[in-house]
């Protein structure tokens, strides 16, 4: 049987020519169906002369097929109707499949990684509700390109590309900082760090407090209430109102009295250096003995120096980096910072120790304990490093 095709479809069958191999299995003349996008990029071309690209699709995006003709296709995606590439579209299972096969995926809880569209059955065509990313359903099977999920005991399909795997109920960040953000989008808050329990949603530009960030998840407080939503949602507030408010959480959370040495001090190692609070008093601890937190102070008849009492030649260090990078060695800023370029730099070891170390009365002694040994070495490493470690554990962190 021979099909006579209007001159639109004439022209599409030229374009073709010019375009790839099919890897779509051939169409019926009549009826249209539904196709994913193969590649990283595929472009949609104008019918018409000279055939300029309308858009590009991502890998992934579901097109509906019109009519094809073994290497072209004209296609209609978000309201745009144009030619493609059969070759770069894989052909997408029907809503009147049999029913799935349940796959490995089965049973298994993952998170949207992006914001997606779940509908009532395998089809662009039918009802649909939108996900924002991070959103936990259950996967129920896999129906071609599809996933069967279920969410708040509704069924429902979508993309099996939009999901990720979970985060894991373990994977729960400890609190160390208090930092004003606000919400990129419009997102989900969740009551457990896997992105399970109740939610809230809230909109773009929504004022968060960032306590913590574990890999993906972040802990924010709203309203006085712990939650957790994907770390790519959020954006440091820089308003006048959040510095305040920055202002005023680091005064609840620094114990020392402000403007005080040790305040100072505390404040560099948690801020600028990273460390938790049981990390920064085991280094305090050590300051402490070492100093009395004095930047201003000579010990071993003369040969050692500053908070840390660097000795010989490390104290030759610190006055030569300090000159080369512009700081006075006598004072606090710059024998900090000098700290910060020494750990990593000279102690690799020390450093990533006390990074380790749990936020925990305990955790504050391992890092006074290890600090003193490795790092001060002072004489009598055993009963210094014990002392220090108690002195951590039993007065610097449970200050309030």
């Amino acid at each position: 049987m021979r099909i006579t095709y209007p001159p639109v479809k004439r022209l599409i069958l030229l374009l073709a020519l010019a375009l790839m191999m099919t890897c779509l299995p051939q169409a019926m003349a009549e009826g249209s169906f539904e196709a994913v996008v193969a590649v990283d990029a595929m472009n949609v071309y104008a019918q018409a002369k000279p055939h300029g690209i309308l858009t590009t699709l991502p890998r992934g995006t579901v097109v509906t097929v019109q009519q094809w003709s073994g290497k072209a296709a004209l296609i209609t995606v978000n309201g745009i109707t144009g030619v493609a590439k059969v070759a770069e579209m894989t052909r997408m299972t029907q809503a009147a499949a049999p029913t799935p096969t349940p796959t490995p995926a089965a049973g298994q809880t993952m998170v949207t990684n992006r914001q997606t569209r779940v509908y009532a059955r395998p089809s662009t065509a039918s009802r649909f509700v939108t996900l924002q990313s991070g959103v936990s359903v259950q996967v129920m099977s896999i129906n071609g390109s599809y996933a069967q999920v279920s969410m708040n005991g509704k069924v429902g399909y979508m993309l099996y590309s939009h999901l990720s795997a979970s985060v894991s109920p373990a994977a729960t960040p400890t609190a160390t900082a208090s930092i004003p953000v606000v919400t990129l989008v419009e997102a989900q808050i969740y009551e457990n760090p896997n992105y399970s329990g109740q939610a809230v949603t809230v909109r773009k530009g929504y004022r968060l407090t960032l306590l913590a960030v574990d890999g993906e998840v972040a802990m924010v407080t709203r309203n006085g209430t712990i939650g957790y939503l994907p770390f790519a949602c959020l954006k440091k507030d820089n308003s006048p109102e959040a510095a305040q408010a920055m202002s005023e959480a680091q005064s609840k959370l620094n114990p020392f009295a402000k403007d005080s040495t040790e305040y100072i001090i505390f404040n560099f190692l948690t801020n600028e250096m990273k460390l938790n609070r049981a990390a920064a008093m085991g280094v305090m601890a050590n300051m402490y003995w070492e100093s009395g937190y004095k930047a201003v102070i000579d010990g071993d008849g003369g040969t050692s120096y500053g908070l840390c009492q660097w000795h010989a030649g490390r104290k030759t260090r610190l006055i030569n980096w300090c000159t080369e990078n512009g700081l006075d060695y006598n004072s606090v800023e710059g024998q900090l910072k000098f700290l910060q370029y020494e750990l990593p730099n000279f102690y690799p070891s020390v450093d990533s120790y006390i990074r380790q170390v749990e936020n925990t009365a305990d955790g504050a002694y391992d890092a006074a304990y290890y600090f003193c040994f490795n790092f001060e070495a002072p004489a009598n490493r055993t009963a210094q490093s014990t002392k220090r470690g108690n002195y951590a554990r039993d007065t610097l962190f449970p200050k309030k």
